[in-house]
C-alpha cells in the first residue's frame, strides 16, 4: 500500500476537476463522481486483501461497495477476519445469520466521510473525539496507548487499536486504518448505559428513583422534516455563502456522575437515603422556603423541588456535548492560553442554573493537583480566588462505554453543587457565552465548530461543496425558546461555521438577515443585582466592503435606548469623539491612558473586544491580532437591568429601516457572543480599578 505522502501529487491533480458535492451516505453515488484511476480504490483494497474478506462482505451487503469505488474522502477503520469472528462469537451470530440491517450498521460505524491520518487524531493521552462523525452519525472516541512493542497507537472507542504497522494505508479515495476489534457504538440511551456500569450504581439508582431517567430517554423529533433547501446569502465583506437546514432535530443529554467509592470516601454515602441527606445539606440552604413543604420529604423525591431531585438535576445537561474535548470549545480556537482558561457556560436541568466549565491553560493557576488540559466544573482559581471546582475525568474504564445514542456521561472526582460558594464566588463574574452555546440543539446536532476552521470557502462563487464544513439556518421553532419572525420571508437565522481568521470569537458566529424580529430567553443569572447585558460583534462599514444592519433592542418587551447601528466602528467620531483612536497595545501598560480610553467608550455604552481573544489564519497567537486592538471587534451594552434569579427574561432584537437607507433587508446582524455582567464587575470597586480587559 502506498502511504499518504505518495498520494499527495495525485490528490492535487484532482483540483483540476469540478467535483460535485458528495451525497449523503444513504444515497447512491452520482455517476459524475466516477473516474478512471490507475491506483487502488477503497473497494478494491477490501476485496483483494484476504484478511478483510468478511468485512468486504458486510460492506457489500450494506450496499456501500459502489460508493467506495467512487471518488471521495473516506476513512475506513477496517477490522480483519479474526476481529469479525470474535465479534460474531460474542453476539452469538455467524456471517450467515447477520441481517442486512446489521451489516449496514456495522459498515457505517467503521466509515467516516473524511480522511484522517493517525497524526490528525491528536497526540496527547487524554480522550478526544474524531472531528467528523461516522456514517451512523455517531462520535468515535480517540485515546492513545502503547502497544506490546512500545509503539504509540490510537485506540477507537477504548477497544479497537489501530495497528501500528498498517496505519495510514492510503488508497485513491481515502485512508485505511486496520483495527484490532470491531468498533461498536452503544444502542442504549444515557440512563440505560449508566445502569450497565456498577461503579456508578448509586447515581443510577437516583436517576431512576427521581424519574429524571425518563427525561433522558428522548432522542429525536420525528415531526421535524428537513427540506434540504439550500439558501444563498452574502455576509461580512460581501462573502458569498450557502446554508442548509439541519438534517435532523435530535435531543441529547450529558450526565456527570460520581463513582460509588468516591461518594463513600468523601461523604460516607452508600445508599439513596444518604445521598438525599447530602442533597438536603446543600439545597435546604439555597431554597429555604421549600424546606417545610410536603414535597421536600424523602418519599417525594420525584418532585422538582425535592433536594435529591435538585441535586441530580444539577449534574445533568439537556445537550449532548459529544465528548471530553468538546466540553470547552474545540482546540481553544482564538483563546490566548497564556492569559486565560478556555471557558464555556451551560444551563443544567436544575431550572435557572448554569455550570461553568474550564479547561486549564494557565500554568500558575493549575493549583496543587491540576494538570494543564484538564477540565473542571465550577472552578475559580486565580490570583484572588481559590475555588478548586470538580475535576471531570477524561475517560472511564475500558470495559465500559460512555457514548449513548442520545448523549454521553463522564466521571467526576467530587459532586457538583449549586451552593453559596458557587453562586456568590464562582459565578459572581463576567459570564461570557458564545452564541452557539446558548441553544442546546446546536451542540447536540453536531453543528457547533463543525468543519475545518483553518480552511476557507471560495469567496468568488457560492461554495456548495461543504468540503470544509457547513453553515446552517434554523427554521422557526427548531431552537427552544427562540422565535424568529420575518413576514417578508427573506430572512434567516444562520450559524456560520468557524474560520479562525474571522473577526469572531472562536471563528464561528450567528447572523440574522432580512427584516426580522428575533427573540430568545437569556441564560439564567445566579443572584439578584443589576446586570449589564452585552453583545459581542464585529461592526463593518463601507470601507470594509459591507454594512451591518440597524436594530432596536427590547428587554422583556421594553425598548432599550435608541436603535443600534451595527456598522459603526468604535474609532468613529460618533463613538470615540474627536480624539484620535489609540492603538491599545501602546496604552495598555499606561494606567492613565488606559483609564481614559475605557471611560470614553464606557460612557457611550461600548467596550473594546477582549484582550484574551484573537484571530489568525493559523490560530496562532504569535501572528494573530487581539480583539482589544481593533476597532471592528466590540462589546456593546444592550441594557442594564435588575434581574432576579428564577425568572425568564427575553431579549428581543428587531431589524429596523432607517429613513433613506437602501438595501436594509440585505444587511446582516452579527451575534457572536453574549456577556452577562453583574454590577460587582462592571462597577468600579473600592480600589478604584476598572473591570479587567480579558
Amino acid at each position: 500500500m502506498k502511504k499518504i505522502t505518495q498520494n499527495i501529487l495525485f490528490l492535487m491533480s484532482l483540483f483540476a476537476f469540478t467535483v460535485p458535492a458528495m451525497q449523503s451516505c444513504n444515497d447512491e453515488p452520482d455517476g459524475d463522481n466516477f473516474y478512471s484511476f490507475t491506483g487502488q480504490m477503497m473497494s478494491e483494497y477490501l476485496t483483494t486483501n484476504a484478511q478483510y474478506s468478511q468485512f468486504a462482505t458486510i460492506v457489500q451487503r450494506a450496499g456501500l461497495m459502489d460508493q467506495l469505488s467512487a471518488y471521495g474522502r473516506y476513512t475506513c477503520f477496517v477490522p480483519n477476519n479474526d476481529a469479525i469472528n470474535a465479534y460474531l462469537a460474542q453476539k452469538g451470530k455467524t456471517m450467515e445469520t447477520l441481517t442486512d440491517a446489521e451489516c449496514d450498521t456495522l459498515a457505517r460505524t467503521h466509515l467516516v466521510n473524511e480522511m484522517y491520518a493517525v497524526a490528525d487524531m491528536g497526540g496527547d493521552n487524554t480522550t478526544s473525539v474524531l472531528p467528523t462523525q461516522n456514517m451512523m452519525r455517531r462520535n468515535l472516541q480517540i485515546t492513545h496507548e502503547f502497544d506490546s512493542d512500545d509503539n504509540s497507537v490510537v485506540v477507537i472507542n477504548a477497544k479497537s487499536q489501530i495497528y501500528f504497522a498498517h496505519q495510514d494505508d492510503s488508497v485513491e479515495n481515502g485512508i485505511m486504518q486496520p483495527v484490532s476489534a470491531v468498533i461498536e457504538n452503544s444502542t442504549l440511551s444515557v440512563p440505560s448505559l449508566v445502569a450497565k456500569n456498577p461503579r456508578v450504581s448509586l447515581y443510577s439508582q437516583a436517576l431512576e428513583a427521581t424519574k429524571l431517567s425518563e427525561k433522558l430517554e428522548a432522542y429525536k423529533d420525528n415531526d421535524y422534516k428537513t427540506t434540504n433547501e439550500k439558501i444563498t446569502y452574502e455576509t461580512g465583506g460581501s462573502i458569498k455563502e450557502v446554508a442548509l437546514p439541519p438534517d435532523e432535530h435530535l435531543y441529547g443529554f450529558t450526565a456527570f456522575l460520581v463513582p460509588d467509592d468516591v461518594l463513600k470516601a468523601k461523604y460516607n454515602v452508600t445508599d439513596l437515603r444518604g445521598l438525599y441527606d447530602l442533597a438536603c445539606s446543600i439545597y435546604d440552604v439555597m431554597y429555604p422556603n421549600d424546606v417545610n413543604k410536603p414535597e421536600h420529604a424523602f418519599d417525594r423525591i420525584t418532585e422538582p423541588i425535592n433536594p435529591l431531585y435538585r441535586f441530580m438535576a444539577y449534574h445533568l445537561l439537556d445537550r449532548n456535548v459529544q465528548g471530553y474535548n468538546f466540553l470547552t470549545v474545540r482546540d481553544d480556537v482564538g483563546v490566548d492560553k497564556d492569559l486565560v482558561n478556555t471557558t464555556d457556560w451551560y444551563t443544567t436541568m436544575l431550572p435557572y442554573t448554569m455550570i461553568k466549565v474550564e479547561r486549564l491553560n494557565v500554568s500558575k493557576w493549575t493549583g496543587p493537583d491540576g494538570v494543564l488540559g484538564d477540565r473542571y466544573i465550577n472552578r475559580r482559581y486565580d490570583d484572588e480566588h481559590f475555588v478548586r471546582g470538580t475535576h471531570v475525568l477524561p475517560s472511564v474504564e475500558s470495559e465500559y462505554t460512555t457514548d449513548a445514542y442520545n448523549g454521553v456521561y463522564f466521571y467526576l472526582d467530587d459532586i457538583i453543587k449549586f451552593d453559596e460558594t458557587t453562586r456568590d464566588e464562582v459565578q459572581n463574574c463576567r459570564i461570557r457565552m458564545d452564541f452557539s452555546t446558548l441553544f442546546p440543539e446546536i451542540m447536540t446536532n453536531n453543528i457547533r465548530m463543525n468543519g475545518d476552521y483553518l480552511k476557507y470557502d471560495n469567496q468568488d462563487i457560492y461554495d456548495d461543496s461543504y468540503k470544509y464544513g457547513k453553515n446552517y439556518y434554523f427554521p422557526d421553532g427548531y431552537l427552544k425558546n427562540v422565535k424568529f419572525l420575518d413576514n417578508t420571508k427573506t430572512g434567516h437565522f444562520i450559524y456560520r461555521r468557524p474560520r479562525s481568521n474571522y473577526y469572531s470569537m472562536h471563528g464561528d458566529e450567528m447572523i440574522a438577515n432580512g427584516m426580522f424580529d428575533l427573540s430568545f430567553v437569556i441564560p439564567p443569572v445566579p443572584f439578584e443585582t443589576e446586570w449589564q447585558i452585552r453583545l459581542g460583534f464585529a461592526p463593518m462599514d463601507a470601507s470594509q466592503g459591507a454594512k451591518r444592519g440597524t436594530v432596536q433592542i427590547y428587554f422583556d418587551d421594553k425598548a432599550q435606548g435608541i436603535p443600534l447601528n451595527m456598522d459603526t466602528r468604535i474609532e468613529s467620531s460618533a463613538i470615540y469623539g474627536a480624539t484620535a483612536f489609540p492603538d491599545y497595545l501602546n496604552i495598555r501598560d499606561d494606567d492613565e491612558k488606559r483609564a481614559e480610553d475605557f471611560k470614553i467608550l464606557k460612557n457611550k455604552g461600548y467596550y473594546r473586544g477582549p484582550y484574551s481573544i484573537f484571530h489568525d489564519a493559523n490560530n496562532n497567537i504569535n501572528t494573530g491580532e487581539r480583539f482589544a486592538k481593533q476597532s471592528s471587534t466590540v462589546r456593546k451594552v444592550l441594557c442594564t437591568v435588575n434581574i432576579k434569579p428564577g425568572e425568564d427574561h427575553v431579549l428581543r432584537i428587531v431589524k429596523v429601516a432607517p429613513q433613506g437607507v437602501p438595501g436594509v433587508a440585505k444587511r446582516d446582524v452579527m451575534l457572536d457572543y453574549l456577556e452577562l455582567v453583574p454590577k460587582s464587575v462592571y462597577g468600579v470597586n473600592a480600589g478604584g480599578q476598572a473591570e479587567d480587559d480579558l
